[in-house]
């Protein structure tokens, strides 16, 4: 390990360097860390859309996932050109520590224990992902990562649970100050999908994954079929067969109540999550979803599965959330905040979301990384 200058050397693993909620944790870190104390690499699996984004004193390395015609023989021969250009990284950008931004990059993990790198793993998954891990890879990561951060108590609880050893809270958080939306675009949009003013929409947000629960929007509509109700998902379509079956439900439902599946939306994000009347969050499993953060920040109830980090997040006079998981449990709280029958208290759910802000989670990031970083420069 360098000890040659006083700034440590960091290098961040990160999959698509797209906009997810732990993506752009991230780059909100990129951008704020302490450059007195810090130097940082990036390494990231795809050319995504956020590398634009990255600051200009960040060295960035992608190592592709998709191989050329020379690596794909390679490959066939038994040499893994992932793990070739991630042993050359090791040897050619000498850092303190390597801080993998996810599970989901287990060579990672195997390489940084070959040189002996001392690895941070910030597990922003719950275990429904963990079975996207070969056994071997998962106890890698868990029995060598020098400190593992969970963005959610539910989250470091199913680490623990693993065998995980010095597991740390580190709530996820937003940047407050991107949260803004046009009452002129919302009123705009609303009058584009049809609603009309006295009728109550419902906006969930993410991927179109089984996780994120999108196959339970037929379902939903056909319980409540209510023609003054709507539901809208906003977020990146998976081409599978589950989003197919799903939207073919969704076309043809014959419910009163209006699905609009608008996809992924960028410049008009915060607007469409404005055109809510409440929040719907319907996922499985979700650590600590930041598009509930975002959501309370604009003042709008929630009504949610107890998929993880809703229940440690949501307060009296913020919305409700479920005891179980089924369609007619969370389609009678999605009635009960429709028809008033619990109080609601808009400013609550700011003050709470303004716990979960830029400013107080980089200085947990920071305090959490400057004293871990001491303690592995030790061992």
């Amino acid at each position: 390990m360098s000890t040659s200058t006083t700034k440590r050397r960091i290098l961040f693993f990160t999959p698509y360097a797209s906009r997810t909620g732990s993506e752009m944790m991230l780059l909100y870190i990129l951008r704020h860390f302490d450059r007195s104390k810090y130097e940082a690499g990036l390494v990231s699996f795809a050319r995504g859309e956020l590398l634009n984004d990255i600051p200009s004193d960040i060295r960035v390395f992608i190592v592709p996932r998709n191989f050329n015609t020379s690596e794909r023989i390679a490959f066939h021969l038994g040499v893994n050109p992932i793990l070739y250009r991630l042993r050359k990284l090791a040897k050619s950008f000498k850092a303190d520590v390597w801080y993998v931004n996810t599970i989901m990059l287990p060579e990672v993990v195997k390489v940084a224990k070959e040189f002996a790198i001392p690895v941070v793993t910030h597990f922003h998954e719950l275990p429904l992902t963990y079975s996207y891990l070969e056994e071997s890879d998962f106890k890698t990561i868990v029995d060598y990562s020098q400190l593992l951060i969970g963005c959610s108590e539910v989250t470091c609880k199913a680490i623990k649970d693993s065998g995980g050893k010095n597991v740390k809270l580190l709530y996820s958080f937003i940047n407050e100050h991107s949260v803004e939306a046009s009452e002129d675009r919302t009123r705009t949009l609303r009058r584009q999908l049809g609603i009309a003013d006295d009728d109550f929409v419902w906006v969930m947000s993410g991927t179109t994954s089984e996780r994120k629960g999108f196959d339970l929007f037929p379902d939903i509509a056909d319980q409540l079929n209510d023609p003054k109700v709507h539901l809208v998902w906003v977020g990146s379509r998976i081409n599978d067969g589950l989003v197919h079956y799903t939207e073919h439900r969704c076309h043809s439902s014959t419910s009163r109540t209006k699905i609009h599946l608008v996809g992924k939306q960028k410049e008009d994000y915060y607007n469409y999550l404005n055109i809510a009347d409440g929040f719907l969050l319907t996922s499985r499993q979700d650590p600590f979803p930041l598009v509930m953060i975002e959501s309370a920040l604009l003042g709008k109830p929630i009504a949610a599965l107890p998929s993880g980090g809703v229940i440690e997040f949501v307060q009296e006079g913020m919305g409700l959330v479920t005891d179980d998981f089924s369609v007619s449990t969370l389609v009678k709280a999605m009635r009960k905040i429709m028809k008033g029958e619990v109080t609601i208290n808009p400013e609550a759910s700011k003050v709470r979301a303004h716990q979960f802000t830029l400013t107080s989670g980089l200085e947990d990031w920071g305090s959490l990384i400057s004293q871990s970083i001491d303690e592995m420069a030790v061992v």
